[in-house]
């Protein structure tokens, strides 16, 4: 192009030179006068067509200068050929595109940068197809390869295009490498297959329409969802959750949108046949160069086997842990890495330690520290890790100083289940514990107590049989041998009313409207015989039965037997010549109108040890054996009372005798009234 330019410019210059030197000679032949004003004249016109030329020309010039520099930013290769096929320009662009530079690429034919593109290809190219007619050019456009000069090839769009007019460029060829072109329209059909197999609903949403409708969805949203593309493009994707709108996800969901980020949620929806299935549903934005957000991607995953699995989970799970808090039986998990990750309330009442609320992870040597500080150090136990070497020896007994004292049987269990994890169980064993003790106890008091009438009745019974003895000694120890035996039996009693009570838990009371007066006057009868007898007379038993006339629904039986047994110890209790008082109350027990029989003797009294065992089985306050008795005569009359629905109330004091108060509620009918 340059080359066309610098002709141009040469020829203007002779011509202009050939001109001035042509009227220099004429000016020799012409004479003054009318010869003068014609050389004038065309002087004149020749200057005037000089100067009319050096504008064009220097148009021409920015015309290719303009030209140049658009040849030199299309990225395309240009290559112009003449009339002929020979190559007569080639563009700076053809350099990175075939690797030819301008002036080796005019030495090659169109052929060498794109093999079998001789003229006659080019015309039978150009001939299929079109006539610009605005430009006069003739076009055609196809794909092919073209050759590197390395020889390699790549995948080319070619445009030829072909002027009529004598310009001296007859043919021009655009070769733009479209190999890029090609990789991405690869990469793009194998993103679409991809979307195409994926098991999981894709959809595309357009947020520049009103509803943001789907434009786009593939197979898998159409298998997964039972619906047909005509049921969903064009509909807002809210039409799976039918009228399940109100979902805490979908608020999250929207919301995320309308900030234009990513989001992850699980949403109830339903097929088009109305069956239930959990999607968990992940959203993402897709940003245009300018920042808006045009569409929104969204990737279905039917997750209903895994909700409906983790749904299981978590209600075993809650059955597991409500159970865990209901068991009296205290439990604490340590993970496969040795920490607590679990404890239950029952372990947080006897403990008094929360360790799952500690603002740091508790291991398990931390926790075997911490809770040693609660055991009795005099009676050292074995720690967790010891425990868990040696598993076939899991088991053993702790001692509790705090915060009070108990007794609880541990077992550990370690490795559960292949994980690692450790579950320590504590069971309270003090009442198992204490009983074991107390049976103990009542063994060697019962022992004795039986041995002692038994021993008197087999001795007085070997020396009746053995020898003569006068009839006022033999009077004498048949009585000895007849009151022994009452005590045996009373005691035998006691044991099996106790265990009659327990066993039949109420359901054999005989109960009935009794006044509580003849009750009182019944249960004080036998004592009257021994205050009467002792020294001091009356002073030995004090009534008070101001409520006499007041009428409970009890088994008179029983109610009897709990009174009696009541003054029974009271009596015991008391020394020679002390008083013990029988007075009635009136009160309530949970709100109804209720009535108490209080005995207070004067006694040895009870410490508040001796006081808060007072109801245990074969316990006795007095253990030396001095004062007879099972130990089974308050917990008898605790069993009766409350099985009535009633309350014991005991105050004591060591030396200062003891005060039992036996509420019962009034009859239904009295309570009414």
């Amino acid at each position: 192009m340059k080359r066309l330019i610098w002709l141009s410019e040469s020829t203007a210059s002779l011509f202009d030179a050939a001109a001035r030197l042509w009227l220099r000679r004429r000016q020799r032949f012409l004479t003054p006068g009318a010869g003068s004003r014609k050389v004038a004249e065309l002087t004149d016109a020749l200057n005037d067509a000089s100067a009319s030329l050096q504008v064009q020309l220097e148009a021409t010039r920015r015309t290719q200068e303009r030209t140049h520099s658009i040849l030199n930013a299309v990225p395309d290769a240009i290559i112009g050929l003449d009339a002929d096929g020979r190559v007569a320009l080639v563009s700076p662009a053809a350099a990175n595109v075939f690797g030819h530079d301008a002036q080796a690429g005019a030495a090659l034919s169109l052929a060498d940068w794109v093999p079998g593109l001789d003229l006659p290809e080019i015309e039978r190219r150009i001939s299929e197809g079109l006539f610009m007619r605005a430009s006069g050019l003739h076009v055609a456009r196809f794909e092919t390869n073209a050759r590197r000069r390395d020889g390699t090839e790549f995948p080319a769009d070619v445009s030829l295009s072909r002027a009529d007019a004598d310009t001296g460029l007859r043919y021009t060829c655009v070769v733009r490498d479209i190999t890029e072109q090609r990789m991405a329209f690869a990469m793009l059909n194998l993103y679409s297959r991809a979307l195409e197999c994926t098991s999981n609903g894709v959809v595309i949403s357009d947020m520049s329409l009103p509803g943001a409708p789907v434009f786009y969805a593939n197979p898998s949203f159409y298998k997964i969802t039972g619906y047909d593309p005509g049921d969903a493009i064009g509909r807002n994707c809210g039409f799976l959750q039918r009228e399940d709108t109100a979902q805490p996800e979908l608020v999250q969901l929207r919301d995320a949108v309308s900030r234009g980020e990513s989001c992850t949620v699980v949403l109830r929806n339903y097929r088009k046949d109305g069956s239930l299935f959990f999607n968990e549903l992940a959203v993402a934005p897709v940003s245009a160069p300018d920042g808006s957000v045009p569409h929104y991607v969204g990737v279905l995953n039917d997750v209903t086997e895994r909700e409906r699995a983790r749904m299981a989970i978590a209600e075993r799970s809650a059955r597991l842990n409500a159970v865990f808090d209901l068991s009296p039986d205290g439990f604490v998990v340590f993970d496969a890495e040795a920490q607590l990750v679990y404890s239950n309330r029952a372990f947080l009442a006897m403990t008094g330690w929360n360790p799952v609320e500690s603002a740091d992870p508790i291991s398990l040597c931390e926790f075997d520290l911490r809770f040693a500080l609660l055991t009795d150090p005099a009676l050292p136990t074995r720690s967790l890790a010891e425990v868990l070497e040696s598993p076939e020896d899991t088991a053993d007994t702790l001692s509790l100083l705090l915060p009070e004292r108990r007794v609880l049987a541990r077992d550990v269990r370690g490795q559960i289940d292949g994980k690692g994890e450790t579950i320590l169980f504590l069971r309270d064993v003090t009442r198992e514990t204490e009983v074991d003790r107390m049976k103990s106890e009542f063994l060697t008091t019962a022992a004795h107590e039986l041995r002692t009438p038994m021993v008197s009745v087999f001795g007085f019974t070997e020396l009746l049989l053995n020898r003569p003895v006068s009839e006022p000694r033999r009077r004498d120890m048949l009585e000895t041998i007849h009151r022994q035996s009452q005590l045996l039996i009373n005691m035998v009693n006691e044991l099996l009313d106790l265990a009659r009570i327990e066993a039949r838990q109420g359901k054999d009371l005989k109960r009935k409207p009794c006044r509580l007066g003849t009750l009182v006057e019944q249960a004080v009868a036998p004592f009257q015989g021994q205050a009467e007898a002792a020294k001091g007379g009356a002073e030995r038993l004090c009534l008070n039965v101001a409520h006499a006339d007041a009428m409970l629904y009890v088994d008179a039986e029983k109610a009897l037997r709990a009174f009696t047994n009541v003054l029974s110890n009271a009596f015991k209790y008391t020394p020679a010549g002390g008083a013990v008082s029988v007075e009635t109350l009136d009160g309530e027990l949970r709100g109804a109108p209720a009535v108490g029989v209080r005995v207070a003797d004067c006694g040895i009294g009870m410490s508040p040890e001796q006081l808060r065992r007072v109801f245990d089985r074969f316990y006795r306050a007095d253990p030396s054996g001095n004062i007879p008795g099972t130990g089974l005569g308050m917990s008898l009359v605790k069993e009766i009372v409350e099985l009535h629905g009633g309350r014991v109330e005991i105050e004591s004091e060591p030396g200062r005798g003891t005060t039992v108060t036996v509420w019962l509620p009034l009859a239904p009918e009295v309570a009414a009234a």
